[in-house]
Formats: C-alpha cells, sequence, structure tokens
C-alpha cells in the first residue's frame, strides 16, 4: 500500500483549523456540526441540514487528503448505519445519488461517480456558471443552500 499523498497529520491539522470556520457557519445557520471524533485515522465530521419542509439530511465529510483532494460527502441515516441510498438524499441532488460537485470526490469517475472528465487535483476550480468553491465553510454553504430550498427526499 502507498504512503498518501497527505500525511494524516497535515489533513487533520488543516480540517481542524477550517471546521471552526464551519462551525461558525452552522451556529448562523442552526445546522448540526458534530466534529469531536476527528483524528489523524478518522478525518470525518458529520452535519445535520434541513431542507424546506424541516426533513432532516445526515452528511458524512470524509477528509481523507484534504486539502489536496475534495471531501468524500455522503448522506447517511442517523445512526449510520446505512449510507449512500437514495432516501437519504436531499430531492436537489443528482439522481446516482450523488452530490454532483467538484468539491465533492464521490462525483469523480475515478470513485464511481458520473464526471470521468473531472481531475481530482482541479476541485477548486470554478464550474461553469459556478464559483470556486475551496474549502470546507464553502462546501457547506453552498450544499446548505440547496438543501433548505429543496423540498422532499429523493427516494
Amino acid at each position: 500500500m502507498s504512503a498518501p499523498a497527505v500525511p494524516a497529520p497535515v489533513t487533520v491539522e488543516q480540517v481542524r483549523e477550517e471546521v471552526a470556520d464551519v462551525a461558525d457557519y452552522a451556529a448562523a445557520a442552526g445546522l448540526g456540526l458534530e466534529h469531536a471524533m476527528l483524528t489523524e485515522t478518522n478525518p470525518i465530521f458529520y452535519l445535520t441540514f434541513f431542507n424546506r419542509e424541516g426533513l432532516e439530511f445526515f452528511a458524512e465529510f470524509d477528509c481523507h487528503e484534504y486539502p489536496l483532494h475534495p471531501p468524500t460527502i455522503e448522506f447517511v441515516d442517523a445512526a449510520r448505519s446505512r449510507r449512500g441510498t437514495h432516501n437519504l438524499y436531499p430531492s436537489c441532488f443528482h439522481g446516482m445519488p450523488c452530490i454532483c460537485a467538484r468539491y465533492n470526490r464521490k462525483a469523480y469517475g475515478a470513485h464511481g461517480g458520473p464526471h470521468s472528465d473531472w481531475r481530482l487535483i482541479d476541485w477548486q476550480l470554478p464550474t461553469q456558471g459556478g464559483p470556486k468553491i475551496e474549502t470546507l465553510a464553502m462546501i457547506v454553504s453552498d450544499m446548505h443552500s440547496k438543501i433548505a430550498a429543496s423540498t422532499g427526499r429523493m427516494g
């Protein structure tokens, strides 16, 4: 097994630094944030979003090799025992199901997503018609705006 492109101590230090901004945003927006389990071997945190109808959506942010690569963002159930199924996703995202954005590693073809035309190294570049999103707080803000305006679940 080869060494990670970004050493775990570097990743977790960067994530912890940026989670402070995520915490400020989450508090202001009324989102739930859980990051107590964030460690070098587990660079993961969770956010609870609410759509226009008040439905809860639990998102897992797996930040291995961040900031070189984007996090893998997946919707999970409240117990974190199920992940990635249609009924866990807000209706506003790609029907695969996937958050189809450069800031989600799952959207890339190399990770099973629909975009084989995207390169992971370019994840912070602006997309056509979209802004440059380069921090965890910006990712959370973008997701929040989409989820808060949506209704229902995918399936």
